[in-house]
């Protein structure tokens, strides 16, 4: 059986190995990797032990010893669900404005899809993935609220700069803009990530730029995209020599002094033994002979 997550590294989604305050373990991680998998492959009702159990490569008593059951894995997911959401509200609060501010958190957002794979099915259909969780599913519609009133600010702030058309119902557009990222992304998973995300949700944007753009105004440079490499594994940067060295630096003078201290316990014996064979070699007194 394949095992993922604690054994092969590269299966964790790479905005979570990029997340540097990521607060699960390497064994958590790998757990909550197979349950999103499971998901995205057979839907939210797949998600049980047995199945995730099996796609992670442990017995599933074992998942138990990093959450209180299928409860614990969803609370887990949902953890994983806001860390990415809450970047892609910071995507809109950068230095641009108007329609290239609306640009660039599109397809900043785009980016984080493309770096969350199968997690990515969870951050497109939470309201059905926790559908059971009433209150999860609460804050899920106010973080999709959000997104909605972000957009609007964007095609706002465009519209009085004279960069977006004023002759289209702004919310309109809002949700045009929306159901275009949901579906591009959407056909991505549908085809198990099988071509390259960014470049598709490039050419969307001329479109939708072409379409919301006011007449005669100036159109955006388009974008480079970098190919993203696989970052290094950070058990192996745990592992290096200078690793070891600089996270514990204090180990030597220790062991120093230890041995330094269970030589001075040893000291006094050799000592005392010292006069005891010096007597034994001595010779008896003539008058002790006799």
């Amino acid at each position: 059986m394949n095992k993922i997550g604690v054994y092969d590294y590269y299966m964790t989604a790479e905005i979570i190995s990029r997340d540097p305050e990521w607060p699960y373990s390497k064994a958590k991680t790998a757990v909550l990797t197979a349950a999103a998998s499971v998901i995205c492959e057979s839907g939210p009702r797949a998600a049980t032990l047995k199945n995730i159990a099996g796609r992670a490569g442990i017995t599933e008593p074992a998942i138990f010893r990093h959450f209180e059951g299928v409860d614990g894995l969803f609370d887990g997911l949902f953890h994983a669900y806001e860390r990415v959401y809450s970047r892609f509200d910071e995507a809109y609060h950068g230095d641009e404005r108007g329609l290239l501010r609306l640009r660039t958190a599109v397809l900043t957002i785009i980016d984080y899809f493309a770096a969350s794979r199968e997690f990515a099915y969870i951050l497109l259909h939470a309201q059905g993935v926790f559908r059971g969780y009433p209150e999860l599913k609460r804050k899920i519609s106010e973080y999709s609220a959000r997104d909605r009133a972000n957009v609007m600010e964007c095609i706002v702030e465009g519209i009085a700069r004279g960069e977006i058309r004023s002759d289209a119902d702004p919310q309109s557009m809002a949700v045009s803009i929306l159901g275009a990222v949901t579906i591009t992304v959407m056909v991505w998973i549908e085809s198990s990530f099988s071509f390259d995300l960014r470049e598709l949700a490039d050419r969307r944007w001329d479109d939708i730029e072409l379409l919301i753009s006011k007449p005669g105004a100036r159109r955006l440079p388009k974008r480079k995209i970098v190919a993203a490499a696989p970052p290094p594994p950070p058990q192996v940067v745990k592992k290096s020599p200078g690793a070891r060295a600089k996270a514990a630096p204090e180990p030597a003078p220790a062991r120093k002094a230890a041995a330094k201290k269970t030589a001075s316990k040893q000291l006094p014996t050799k000592k005392a033994s010292a006069p005891a064979k010096k007597a034994a070699k001595k010779p008896v007194p003539s008058s002790r002979r006799k």
